[in-house]
This record gives C-alpha cells, sequence and structure tokens, in this order.
C-alpha cells in the first residue's frame, strides 16, 4: 500500500482542486503507471512519497515525488495548478528543442509529462546548488562562478529560444508600477514621499527607453532558481515565461540578489560582487543597449518587490521595503546623473 510522506497534510489543499489526488498516494500510482513502461522502464510501481516544497494559493503548488519502483527510487519534480498548466509543459517543451535538453550546458528541467486530469505537471529533479546558496554559502570563486554561469546561460537564452507567450508592454507595465506605489504610499504612510518619488522617477525614466529588442523571456529569473549542477546549469520554474525586454530577465536577478543579501546579511551591498559579475558577463555576451535599459528595470523591479512583501507579510517588510525604495531611487539618480 502506498505511503505519503509524513511532511504532507493531505487535507490541504492550497486552494487548488485537484491537489487532494495528488497528495492521496494510492490515487497519485494510479496516474503514475506509466512511468513502468517505454520509455523510462522504471520498473513496477510500488508507492509514492509526496513532500510540498512550496505553494501559491489558489494558483499552483511545488512537490516532489519520489516514485519507489522494482528498480530503485525515482525523484522528479511536481507542479499542480488550479487550472490549466498544459501551456507550461508546452513551452518547456520548446525550449528544450531549441538547445536546451537535459544534456546541453544550457538546460532546462526535463518535462516529462502532464496529466489533464490532475492539472499537474511532471518534470525532471536536476540535483545541485541554486545559484542561490553558493551566494550565501559558498567562497568567493563558488559565487563568481554561480553567477557567470547565470548569466551566460540566460544570454543564451535570450539568443535562441523561441518566442512564447504573453508579450511585456511598457504602457501596462507603467499602470501597474503606478498602482503597487500608490499601495505601498497607503499601507506604509512613513514611506509614501519615497514611493511616490519613485513613481515620477520611473516615468521620465521610461519615455527616454524606445522600442526595445524583444525576446523570449523567463519571467522570474532570479538566484533561486539557478541550479548549477554538474556539467550543465538549469533554470527551472517556468510560470511566468513571455516575451520581453531582456533587461528585465537580468534587472529581477540583480534585485533578487540584493533582496537576498538584505534578508541573510543586512545589507543589499553586501552581495554586490555577484550581482557586478553577474552584470559583465551578461553584457559581454548578451544583446547590447543594456546599460541604457537596465536603470530603469532595476528600479521598478524595487517597486514589484517591494509590493510583494506587502502581499506576502514577510519578517521585517517595512525596513525591506524602505530599503527596496532607496535602492530604487539610488539607481535612476546615478543613471540621470550619468
Amino acid at each position: 500500500m502506498p505511503a505519503l510522506s509524513n511532511s504532507v497534510q493531505v487535507t490541504t489543499d492550497f486552494g487548488i482542486p485537484a491537489l487532494s489526488a495528488v497528495l492521496d498516494p494510492v490515487e497519485l500510482c494510479r496516474h503514475l503507471g506509466f512511468f513502468s513502461f517505454e520509455p523510462w522502464r522504471w520498473g513496477e510501481l510500488r508507492d509514492a512519497g509526496v513532500e510540498v516544497l512550496r505553494s501559491h494559493s489558489g494558483s499552483r503548488c511545488t512537490m516532489e515525488i519520489t516514485l519507489r519502483t522494482t528498480s530503485g527510487a525515482h525523484a522528479l519534480i511536481a507542479k499542480a495548478f488550479a487550472s490549466d498548466g498544459l501551456d507550461i509543459y508546452q513551452a518547456m517543451k520548446r525550449i528544450s528543442r531549441a538547445g536546451f535538453g537535459p544534456e546541453a550546458e544550457f538546460s532546462i528541467p526535463q518535462a516529462l509529462d502532464f496529466l489533464p486530469a490532475l492539472h499537474l505537471l511532471l518534470q525532471e529533479k536536476v540535483e545541485g546548488p541554486r545559484a542561490e546558496e553558493l551566494f550565501l554559502t559558498g567562497q568567493e570563486r563558488d559565487c563568481t562562478f554561480a553567477a557567470e554561469c547565470s548569466a551566460r546561460w540566460l544570454a543564451r537564452f535570450h539568443a535562441v529560444a523561441p518566442k512564447a507567450g504573453p508579450v511585456f508592454n511598457l504602457a501596462s507595465y507603467m499602470i501597474s508600477l503606478e498602482r503597487w506605489s500608490s499601495r505601498i504610499a497607503e499601507m506604509f504612510e512613513p514611506l509614501a514621499g519615497k514611493a511616490t518619488q519613485l513613481f515620477k522617477e520611473l516615468e521620465r525614466a521610461a519615455g527616454g527607453l524606445g522600442p526595445a529588442d524583444m525576446c523570449a523571456g523567463h519571467g522570474d529569473f532570479k538566484p533561486a532558481h539557478v541550479i548549477i549542477a554538474n556539467g550543465r546549469t538549469a533554470t527551472c520554474d517556468w510560470d511566468r515565461f513571455d516575451v520581453a525586454d531582456p533587461c528585465r530577465d537580468v534587472a529581477r536577478f540583480v534585485v533578487a540578489t540584493e533582496r537576498l543579501a538584505l534578508r541573510h546579511f543586512g545589507s543589499v551591498r553586501a552581495l554586490d560582487a555577484c550581482a557586478k559579475s553577474f552584470i559583465k558577463t551578461y553584457t559581454a555576451l548578451g544583446r547590447p543597449g543594456v546599460e541604457r535599459r537596465l536603470p530603469f528595470h532595476l528600479a521598478a523591479i524595487c517597486v514589484q518587490f517591494a509590493k510583494y512583501d506587502i502581499s506576502q507579510s514577510v519578517p521585517g517588510w517595512r525596513n525591506e521595503i524602505e530599503a527596496l525604495l532607496d535602492e530604487g531611487l539610488r539607481i535612476l539618480e546615478e543613471h540621470h546623473n550619468a
């Protein structure tokens, strides 16, 4: 009889209708028996264990599934969606065929299958530390290596990956930035002046951007999503794939690194060496015009992450929001004075 991992509560559904079936090992095994056959041939399925890794209520839940078969244990990553999810599976397949398969130096986790009845995406578990882990615990050479691998992966992705998904629209983005800035000002009055000023500076910077050379976008590219594996660099979490200005992905990685530094070391500057190595490597390999467009996107991501802090009620959110607003203002001031 399949046994569920003790770390999972079967009664928890996170607002995802089919999740209860995924968390039921007996029901799950009924859906995963195909791994016993071609092309996997993992042997007869004996039982399964499920561990919830993270969840977004009403949207998606990521799990590690361990299948115990007659040939041994097989681990994979699964993501259950509140609705659909097929588009993400199809996008991963397209990206893999474009040169990012599991054997490539720059890759993504192999998309194994999508089960429509469960809205469940099954994918390869890529073994290896995340860039985030190396930034926090590695030696200087490890941090530099992780930053350079991340930048090289992103430059390759922007150069050759097929365009698919929603198309980034600057006008719509500005509307969102204004709404997020207003929300910050309403929630925390002492920072209202900084939030308002930062949006005004973003409006000013946006006016000088001009048209962008759009390309495939990851949408949530950050150190936590880059796996430094043996012989390959793999990027996971494709929920937000789109078509966008390449500077958006670059900026998201940099500001995520700064926020990581703030949370773990008390200063956004603590991991500057990682961020600078990343930008330097990407700039050398990526599309032209990065230096001119990057400041706007860096400051915009500061606002976006500050908005996340409010909605997620993270510990120390007031101090973090202020630090992000200060960083956005600093970036644009340096850009305007250059």
